[in-house]
């Protein structure tokens, strides 16, 4: 039987970060969590109800992005007194780099692990990467998951393709996922400064849809 769940939608938006913000962890020392987030601060669930997010979002075009400027959506993954050293999270989003937009997920347990796809079709130019990403519980006969995907829609916003990014399997077996929270939202980052101090703006056209088990 199959348990009642609940989807919720924030808004349409925009958001904005200024250079030198970044979501990274690398050992030996660099940890990182200072990207802008909408909402801010973002709102948190109980993991045990987590079951998918998505959203759908443009970065400018490539002539005014610069190596790592990056967006997506983020779960940040929290429990009452635990070190912000040991907070976790998870993002997938659009990462530019070396000149090119990239499809790019991060898992953080205790360290960063970083994995990346091209974003297609992607012509250059004044085309502006733009994707819709999905991040999703998930369960087979081994064991449960967070699966994110890339969702490929037709012109009318229904989808054709839903295409595997990554499977992540340590987030819901934190403490069998008891006392864990969730916060789940859209992030922007711009992490090098060379190039200036402007600021580095996405739209989210779509929000960010979450759904959870009720209860």
């Amino acid at each position: 039987m199959s348990l009642a769940t609940k989807t919720t939608t924030i808004t349409p938006f925009n958001l904005s970060s200024p250079a030198g913000t970044d979501i990274w962890r690398k050992p030996p020392t660099h940890n990182v969590f200072s990207a802008p987030t909408h909402p801010s601060p973002l709102p948190k669930i109980p993991l045990k109800r987590f079951q998918r997010a998505k959203l759908t979002f443009a970065l400018p075009p490539a002539s005014q992005l610069r190596q790592y400027d990056q967006a997506g959506l983020l779960l940040h993954l929290t429990k009452p007194g635990l070190p912000e050293r040991e907070e976790k999270w998870l993002k997938t989003g659009i990462e530019f780099y070396y000149g090119k937009p990239y499809l790019s997920t991060v898992g953080c347990d205790q360290w960063a692990d970083w994995s990346i796809l091209p974003v297609s079709p992607w012509e250059g130019g004044e085309q502006r990467p733009t994707a819709t990403l999905e991040a999703r519980r998930e369960k087979d006969q081994l064991g449960k998951s967070l699966w994110t995907y890339e969702v490929v829609e037709d012109g009318a916003g229904k989808e054709v393709e839903r295409r595997p990014l990554r499977e992540t399997n340590w987030i819901f077996a934190l403490d069998e996922e008891e006392g864990w929270e969730i916060g789940v939202g859209g992030y922007v980052a711009r992490p090098t400064t060379e190039g200036g101090e402007g600021v580095l703006e996405v739209e989210f056209g779509k929000g960010v849809e979450i759904e959870v088990l009720e209860g």
